[in-house]
């Protein structure tokens, strides 16, 4: 995430411009598959391409995922979602070997793994 954080309001239009134009499909690798709108923006996960003092929130360092894919994501950011992933079992216990990054080959969830968003 970006240093500074975007107004409540001005980031609230942003998650819905991001949500709008990635036709509410999560761009996340275990999601390709996935038809447009299938993820609510009540549920979408805004994502930060770059993040940290190099990352900013312009729409180009952006992109709509998925809880399970961003959490999935590598990115020691993410780590604080990894423990509420698994109780819920959006995760398979090992889920490291399902983390992701841009570019990489991903391999697939086993059958049954964090089928929903």
């Amino acid at each position: 995430m970006p240093h500074k954080r975007q107004p409540r309001e001005l980031w609230r239009e942003t998650r819905r411009r991001i949500h709008e134009r990635d036709l509410g499909r999560c761009q996340g690798p275990y999601c390709a598959d996935k038809p447009a709108w299938s993820l609510p923006l009540s549920e979408a996960h805004v994502d930060h391409i770059r993040s940290g003092k190099l990352g900013t929130n312009a729409d180009d360092n952006l992109r709509l995922l998925c809880r399970r894919c961003h959490v999935l994501r590598l990115n020691g950011r993410h780590r604080g979602m990894i423990g509420k992933a698994l109780r819920d079992g959006l995760i398979p216990p090992d889920w490291r070997r399902y983390l992701w990054n841009d570019g990489d080959a991903t391999p697939p969830l086993p059958p049954g793994e964090g089928d929903g968003n």
